[in-house]
């Protein structure tokens, strides 16, 4: 059973669903027992009707009660419980997507006494009245916020229901096993059966396998659906900024022949082998006397201390063959990715022999003036942000950390109670408490006994209107 409240009986609620800004189409959404009432106060369609249908759309126009100026004209639907995204009554006012006439359609609904939604409200109401279970509330957002295809696709496959299906199964699986033990436990003089320790471990063990193939998705996943951040970093004037408009496409940081010219930081967005990548291009890293090109290096150290991974920038035309351990500086302790640039300047043979001079360290050769080189560095980069590439396409993915937490917990006591029936005298209570607090783990995965404050915090994580 769930621990969060309902929504307060009578509660009506209403918030703009579409971003705000100038559209095409603005979408008013009204959710509550008092939706259609409202409706019916405040549209007045083009032809008169004595009921309006569910799930159909009416043209009309929206008029404040006392007044014969309309708002704005629309289309209105009524969606009449239990068929509707919340599963309560809900009214739909689509109108033109200007500011001003969003906001006066909502205000014209809150003087009626509905509630302005709190943030995920509505679909919070899709949770706690049984349309969506939690792990597909939380998929809501990451269909929102999807960067990549491959994101979009696991948002859409938890939205499905395909992870809860699966945990489900598993829930039934070791439910079924938890009612045999406890039943042999319970009535020892009615001659149930004991259980088969040996047959038990056996089913155990391929939860546990099922378990550990989840798990084993939520790395690459987990990039598909956040990303990473990829620092350029390296000396002065070695073509980091020009590198930066080369995989980004256009003309994003400027570039000058004067070393220093970069003293903040930029950000862009790419796709790297289809992972989001938030690029960041930093100053030059050197000793400097000047107060604010020494400030811009200070920063640029530490997006090196955050990023997720690091393109070392190095100008392959002043290397010194014998001082590659001095130039490398913080990618080789980081292990990422070394970029030697300028190849153009010095030809392809003594590109090769700088590479092999580099031994182990992972290299790429690049003229990011000509775009040279530019492919082999994105493939660089996809296969080393991905150190264990799976086929993905056809499995149920975990990209959500607190899914993640909750399928170690229930391993971890699926893993104490095979302990606790492999020993010579097995404690059927045992066996049965770890069972439970592995179901309980699942549980809450699903939001089946989940705490009203880790709610809230998944619910703040939506947008107004969703």
């Amino acid at each position: 059973m769930r621990i969060p409240v309902l929504p307060v009986e009578g509660d009506t609620i209403a918030a703009v669903s579409t971003p705000y800004g100038v559209g095409g189409i603005g979408i008013v959404r009204i959710s509550g027992p008092g939706a259609e009432g409202i409706a019916r106060t405040l549209f007045r369609p083009k032809k008169h009707r004595d009921r309006l249908r569910s799930h159909t759309l009416y043209y009309g126009h929206i008029l404040p009660p006392g007044s014969d100026e309309p708002v704005d004209e629309v289309l209105l639907t009524v969606m009449r419980a239990p068929n509707t995204y919340t599963r309560e009554d809900m009214v739909e006012i689509h109108c033109h997507g200007g500011p001003l006439a969003v906001r006066r359609i909502l205000e014209s609904v809150l003087d009626q006494g509905v509630r302005l939604a709190e943030p995920g409200e509505f679909t919070r109401r899709a949770f706690l009245n049984g349309r969506i279970d939690l792990a597909q509330a939380e998929a809501v957002v990451d269909v929102i916020e999807a960067k990549s295809r491959s994101a979009l696709r696991f948002a859409q496959s938890q939205l499905s229901g395909r992870l809860s299906a699966q945990v489900r199964s598993l829930q039934e699986s070791i439910r079924s096993l938890l009612v045999e033990i406890e039943a042999w436990l319970d009535f020892p003089d009615e001659d149930v059966p004991c259980p088969g320790f040996e047959q038990i471990r056996s089913r155990i063990d391929s939860w546990i396998a099922s378990i550990e193939e989840l798990l084993s998705t939520y790395e690459q996943g987990r990039l598909y659906r956040d990303g990473v951040k990829v620092v350029i970093c390296g000396a002065p004037n070695v073509g980091k900024s020009t590198l930066l408009n080369a995989l980004v496409g256009k003309d994003r940081a400027i570039v000058s022949p004067l070393p220093g010219t970069t003293r903040d930081y930029l950000e862009e967005d790419l796709l790297i082998g289809g992972i989001p990548v938030r690029l960041v291009d930093t100053a030059g890293l050197r000793d400097s006397a000047e107060e604010v090109e020494a400030l811009g290096v200070d920063l640029a150290r530490r997006k090196i201390e955050e990023a997720d991974f690091v393109l070392h920038v190095l100008d392959a035309s002043a290397l010194d063959p014998g001082s590659f351990r001095d130039a490398l500086g913080p990618t080789e302790a980081q292990g990422k990715l070394l970029v030697l640039n300028k190849m153009d300047l010095v030809g392809p043979e003594a590109v090769q022999r700088l590479i092999e001079r580099m031994g182990p360290v992972p290299c790429v050769a690049v003229s990011a003036l000509l775009g040279e080189g530019m492919d082999q560095l994105r493939e660089a980069m996809a296969e080393r942000l991905v150190s264990r590439k799976m086929d993905l396409d056809s499995r149920v993915v975990v990209t959500n950390l607190r899914h993640r937490y909750a399928l170690e917990s229930c391993r971890r006591r699926l893993e104490d109670a095979r302990e606790v029936s492999a020993r010579q005298a097995p404690a059927g209570d045992m066996l049965a408490s770890d069972l439970r607090m592995a179901l309980g783990a699942l549980a809450d995965l699903l939001g089946e006994t989940t705490a009203v404050d880790i709610l809230d915090r998944i619910f703040s994580s939506f947008c107004i209107g969703k």
